[in-house]
């Protein structure tokens, strides 16, 4: 073999371990983009679940409540009806209390021929009295009862009017702001908003570049957004050793370029090197 056939067996070498290593990358970055797709549609699943079941949970209450309250209004009826009965007794007893007063009178006249009789008369006449005191203060009694129902119907219904105003309100609010974001094309995420990366991203270093600057496997899909910064660790027998931090400068669907800070560098950055969000407070830097 001369020299020309030698070159030409190392550079389909160097071509081959180079195809193989975009390859390695292509799959890698596929596998982390369908593990974090079936992660949000587990969240989604589960937030689907949250707002079903308080959505139960209203109906519920609102059941109960209509039933208190048709309770309530059954009490109340009967109640009316017994003050009904009690006004009709309290005629009877003014119907005979004028009968007896008539009585009275005749026996009035009749007293004059019997003193007994009169005061038999007399005392009959004040049982009777007591008797009609005691109606009267019944009367009242459950007249008071009977305002105090309507006061309180008239309370659950005013409850009742108003969990439906609050309820109707918050699912008009919900609905106005999905909306919102949907006309701005944004996603009901809030932790992509606060500058802080996602808690539990994670990825890897795909490419080293020149003056500072690195490709990472993570990109929108994973909520890494332009001004995120991230942190760089390489595990290295069993021990995670910390690399240093990089700030996102571009972003795409399944990848992002970096700038790594030279502040907080503690090391080369390399290929393959792990990605993701550290609180510096918690890690023992190596």
């Amino acid at each position: 073999m001369n020299t020309v056939g030698k070159i030409f067996v190392i550079l389909i070498l160097l071509m081959s371990v180079m195809f193989m290593s975009f390859a390695v990358v292509i799959y890698a970055t596929h596998t982390n983009w369908k593990e974090r797709a079936a992660k949000l549609d587990t969240d989604l699943k589960e937030a689907q679940k949250k707002v079903q079941q308080i959505t139960t949970e209203r109906e519920e209450r609102l059941k109960d409540l209509n039933e208190e309250i048709s309770r309530r209004v059954g009490e109340l009826g009967k109640l009316q009806t017994k003050v009904e009965e009690l006004e009709k007794e309290n005629r009877e007893f003014r119907d005979e209390l004028t009968k007896l007063n008539e009585n009275k009178e005749q026996a009035i006249a009749a007293v004059k021929l019997s003193h007994d009789s009169q005061r038999n008369l007399r005392a009959e006449v004040e049982g009777l009295r007591k008797d009609l005191r005691k109606s009267q203060e019944d009367w009242a009694s459950l007249y008071t009862t009977y305002v105090a129902k309507t006061d309180e119907a008239n309370d659950l219904a005013l409850k009742l009017a108003t969990y439906r105003s609050v309820g109707e309100r918050l699912a008009k609010d919900y609905r106005d702001a999905v909306d919102v974001l949907k006309k701005h094309g944004l996603k009901p995420v809030p932790e992509i908003y606060t500058g802080i990366p996602p808690k539990g991203v994670g990825g890897i270093v795909t490419e080293v570049r020149p003056n500072g600057w690195v490709e990472i496997s993570l990109g929108e899909d994973s909520g890494v957004l332009k001004g995120h910064r991230l942190d760089i660790v390489r595990n290295l027998d069993g021990r995670s050793s910390y690399i240093g931090k990089i700030e996102i400068k571009d972003t795409e669907p399944d990848r992002a370029t970096a700038v790594v800070l030279p502040e907080f560098r503690r090391g080369t950055v390399q290929r393959d090197d792990k990605v993701e969000y550290i609180d510096l407070n918690e890690f023992s830097v190596n």
